[in-house]
């Protein structure tokens, strides 16, 4: 077998994304949608390759062939016997080496990446029900490499990571903030003196908290006219619990009918929130539908450079 599984660590998955587009909006999927796309890229693999999905603790792997393998989300420590395998770069993993990681520094999520993918049971995958990993878990590689991962293989043999990688000057514009743009559910419409008051609060992850979402510690809100019967239809909705509490919904195809949906996290803000855990603090800001929408274009002009980025150093390493 190609890679088993030692530990299993607290919540391990393959997550799978059909589209970069769909991201967003799919309330099933990877949770940090954003470091399952980039940790394909940089592998070189197709957006929809199933990526590994770890929350702290994370689980120890070993590795039983050469892998190429891309770490992405959280800020954390990984590493074998005998070296430091940074986030954010390609790294050739040995037979017979085993992977470690640390608690992270920030963040809850890490995502592994292999470069022509794992064989897994796809069908598995479509279920509405997680694609768990458990302790001792072995799978093969599926071996379907391109030129470019060939080539890599050879490239870095001795020096077992790329040089190049994704800055993480970069990615501090997504993640390092605290702030989260909402945007309003017309039928579940707050006064504006709710709004303001939710504004103007610090709210906490308590431990009530898993995959699926968390709760918010904070001051209570109240909406009498909100109704429960407003289908939620994004990841990263905000509901208000029957005692005024704040629950923040990020992939659950499964909505809990007794609380009101009353506001959406933006799209370019989700990264960061499936990256937030218990004791972590959230700022909410309420934008307009326009500055929204420009705020999703400039995000999404960001990814497009970055990819573009990948695109021309793996044209870089055909040509060593």
């Amino acid at each position: 077998m190609s890679i088993i599984f030692q530990t299993a660590g607290i919540y391990t998955t393959f997550q799978q994304l059909e589209t970069k587009e769909n991201a967003s909006l799919s309330l099933n999927g990877p949770c940090d949608a954003l470091s399952h796309i980039l940790g394909n890229a940089l592998v070189g693999n197709p957006v929809n390759t199933p990526t590994i999905e770890m929350t702290f603790q994370a689980p120890t792997i070993h590795f039983r062939e050469p892998t190429l393998i891309a770490l992405m989300g959280a800020e954390f420590y990984a590493y074998t016997d005998e070296r430091r395998i940074m986030p954010m770069k390609v790294h050739l993993m040995e037979r017979g080496e085993t992977l470690y990681f640390g608690q992270p520094k920030k963040g809850t999520r890490v995502y592994m990446a292999i470069a022509g993918g794992l064989q897994i049971d796809s069908c598995r995958l479509k279920d509405t029900e997680d694609y768990i990993i458990q302790a001792g878990a072995r799978f093969e590689l599926a071996r379907s490499y391109t030129p470019f991962q060939k080539k890599l293989f050879e490239n870095i043999a001795k020096r077992k990571e790329t040089t190049w990688g994704i800055d993480a000057y970069s990615l501090a514009r997504i993640y390092y903030s605290d702030v989260f743009h909402l945007e309003s559910v017309s039928e579940n419409e707050l006064s504006g003196e709710t709004k303001q008051a939710l504004q103007e609060d610090i709210y906490i992850v308590t431990n009530r908290f898993d995959r699926t979402g968390f709760i918010l510690e904070g001051n209570t809100i109240t909406c009498p006219a909100c109704t429960t019967n407003i289908r939620i239809k994004q990841s990263g909705a905000l509901q208000l619990t029957q005692d005024g509490d704040l629950v923040i919904v990020l992939k659950s195809m499964h909505q809990d009918n007794d609380f009101s949906y009353i506001a959406n996290i933006a799209p370019y803000h989700l990264p960061k929130l499936s990256q937030k855990k218990p004791g972590s603090k959230l700022y909410f800001k309420w934008v307009s539908k326009s500055e929204l929408e420009r705020q999703q274009k400039s995000y999404e002009n960001w990814l497009k450079t970055v990819l573009a980025q990948i695109e021309f150093l793996h044209q870089k390493e055909l040509n060593v």
